[in-house]
């Protein structure tokens, strides 16, 4: 039986998990100002303008979120979704822009970004993080996302994480945000939010992604992070997750590449590219061991990996 080295560290004693194969944050890019408006409205909108809604739990959590959680995990988690539809959009990979209608709960939308027919899940987490998490409660065996078995997709080709800096939650606890009561907020909240949050640089990574089969068999081999565990000493942990560490996961470039680690099992799963001066498909090449890009119009530029 092959062993899994994608397991956290765990210290019996203390209950204690450790992440053992991280990711260094290398940023991306920085969110631009037009993809910052839509986020904060729509964050906003499914917060404290009550034009939407966001659970007050965590799956198999017990703490009850408040506004200022809600909107900073809505909002960061629409930026995640604008930083990686521009960075397919530089790839010339194009995709619908995020959806930023606003939903009321028991609603959801299918999946946060569809591709050439794949569906693309996004999450967000820290400049310092090195874990996907999934809580266990919203996944079944076969990979799917519960909340979406009976109205739309429940099956992500992709899972992909972005990681920020600044962290929206410490910049809220910082301002006495976060945790704020609902007859303790201000009335001129929006006003403070554009300062403190939204006229910020939010600077970004991607720290990689996983295949669909991936997270499968994450699931199966149970990789959980316990509810009530403590995580890299610090953290305690809300509800049970499944997780997956950043340094076992592919480079984003893994998904519209051939290579090593794709042309086996994923050869099939790859997005397409489009050539920049004609739109037809891109091909990927060699030639004395160099790689390359090529369109049948002669354009070619070499292959980043």
């Amino acid at each position: 039986m092959a062993i899994n080295d994608n397991l956290l560290a765990f210290t019996p004693e203390t209950n204690s998990y450790y992440v053992n194969h991280p990711r260094d944050f290398v940023p991306y890019g920085t969110i631009s100002n037009v993809d910052k408006f839509e986020s904060f409205e729509f964050a906003y909108d499914m917060s404290y303008g009550k034009k939407g809604a966001h659970r007050a739990y965590r799956s198999g959590g017990s703490n009850v979120r408040a506004m200022g959680e809600i909107f900073i995990n809505a909002f960061q988690g629409k930026l995640a979704e604008y930083a990686l539809y521009r960075y397919y959009e530089k790839k010339n990979i194009y995709m619908k822009k995020p959806d930023t209608s606003v939903f009321m709960l028991g609603q959801w939308d299918s999946f946060d970004l569809e591709c050439q027919g794949k569906h693309i899940s996004v999450k967000s987490t820290k400049s310092y993080g090195n874990l996907l998490l999934l809580e266990t409660a919203d996944w079944n065996d076969e990979g799917e996302y519960k909340p979406n078995k009976e109205s739309g997709a429940s099956k992500y080709d992709y899972t992909v994480l972005v990681r920020f800096k600044p962290d929206g939650e410490d910049l809220m606890k910082q301002s006495k945000l976060l945790y704020q009561k609902d007859e303790e907020i201000p009335e001129d909240i929006k006003d403070i939010l554009i300062e403190k949050i939204r006229n910020i640089n939010w600077t970004y990574d991607f720290p990689g992604f996983i295949f669909y089969t991936e997270l499968v068999k994450m699931i199966r081999d149970k990789q959980i992070l316990p509810k009530e565990a403590m995580l890299n000493g610090s953290t305690k942990m809300d509800a049970e997750n499944y997780y997956y560490q950043t340094g076992k996961m592919h480079p984003l470039s893994d998904s519209f590449t051939l290579t090593e680690r794709t042309k086996t099992e994923h050869s099939s799963d790859l997005l397409e590219r489009e050539c920049p001066e004609c739109g037809k498909k891109l091909h990927q090449k060699n030639s004395s061991f160099i790689e390359y890009w090529e369109c049948d119009c002669g354009y070619k530029e070499p292959i980043e990996l």
